[in-house]
């Protein structure tokens, strides 16, 4: 989508939440309350082409009802929504955006998810939907039967989106972490501390021999001490800790930074090189064999968040319109 010549076009920074690859799969019955007048949970995602018709349809029918001939416009439906559940509204175009932006890179980096682990993934949706169905004492209903007569749906389309759902969580998680590993990025442990006293003792317990991932398990205050300090790892940038990253040299230590009222000292375990998305067939090895050893985690899933938003354009013109002087931009 892009701006007329009147209205620049609107980049949507879009805000950091919780990845749609760490979330429940789909338009599952518990996120919908489970109630008789509930409606898809806000941020479900649905696959291209499915949540509209064509252009022309849309052309033909900006309006979602007639009241005694007068048309009910979407404009006003949008809006009324917003005004009722502004994050509800803009968490769902958070998602529908970044579903087309995994498919983007996915596209991008050749990585793809086997038909195997999709069809996986797609039977785990219906067997979660046919539990959380049995869980709430909907009596003898089966998934079909309480998605018509409870929530007013039809269970085909329906099944169709929470299986996209699942096979869509799977291809985010390959995304990412091959966007990660295609990207330079250091490998680092922290030691989280909350006085400049405690920076210096740990430091000189550092010089004098002390093992790091001892001292984080004892002194650090973040929850990475559990696992000797590491956290997931840091892209190249301009924030302080990915300068200290980058300026370290690896196997040395970085810090003291202040990070708001705590001080952290760094050690760089690694800078692996890049890998390259000409060569697909490597990197999706490598990205099958990193998600075995350890899953995304959400700083990872926010550094490529970021990143991709700065890639590819989103342009929030044409909701603008819609919302009128409803919606801030």
């Amino acid at each position: 989508m892009s701006g007329s010549r009147c209205d620049p076009p609107r980049v949507l920074p879009l805000s950091a939440r919780v990845p749609v690859i760490h979330a429940p799969t789909g338009l599952l019955l518990l996120g919908l309350g489970l109630s008789a007048c509930a409606g898809p949970r806000a941020g479900a995602l649905v696959a291209p082409g499915e949540a509209a018709g064509s252009t022309a349809e849309a052309t033909q029918a900006p309006f979602v009802a007639r009241i005694a001939g007068q048309p009910l416009t979407t404009a006003e439906l949008l809006q009324s929504w917003l005004h009722r559940d502004s994050p509800g509204v803009r968490a769902l175009l958070d998602e529908l955006i970044l579903e087309r932006l995994i498919v983007l890179e996915a596209l991008r980096l050749g990585v793809s998810v086997t038909e195997a682990q999709g069809q996986a993934a797609r039977q785990e949706a219906l067997d979660r939907l046919d539990q959380e169905v049995a869980a709430s004492g909907a009596g003898d209903l089966s998934s079909d039967e309480f998605l018509r007569q409870r929530l007013g749906l039809n269970p085909g389309p329906y099944k169709q989106r929470i299986q996209y759902q699942a096979e869509l969580d799977l291809l985010a998680e390959r995304v990412v972490r091959g966007w990660l590993l295609c990207t330079p990025h250091a490998q680092v442990r922290v030691i989280v501390l909350q006085t400049r006293a405690q920076v210096d003792e740990v430091q000189a317990l550092l010089a004098a021999g002390e093992p790091f991932e001892h001292l984080a398990r004892t002194w650090s205050v973040d929850e990475s001490s559990a696992d000797g300090g590491r956290v997931p790892p840091i892209v190249r940038g301009r924030t302080p800790l990915a300068l200290v990253a980058f300026e370290t040299p690896v196997g040395g230590l970085g810090g003291p930074v202040r990070e708001g009222d705590r001080w952290l000292i760094m050690q760089v375990d690694g800078r692996p090189a890049p890998l390259s998305p000409e060569r697909p067939d490597e990197l999706s090895r490598a990205v099958e064999a990193s998600l075995l050893q350890r899953p995304i985690e959400d700083p990872e899933y926010w550094q490529w968040k970021s990143a991709v938003v700065m890639e590819h354009e989103v342009d929030m013109t044409p909701f603008f319109r819609l919302m009128g002087d409803v919606a801030l931009d």
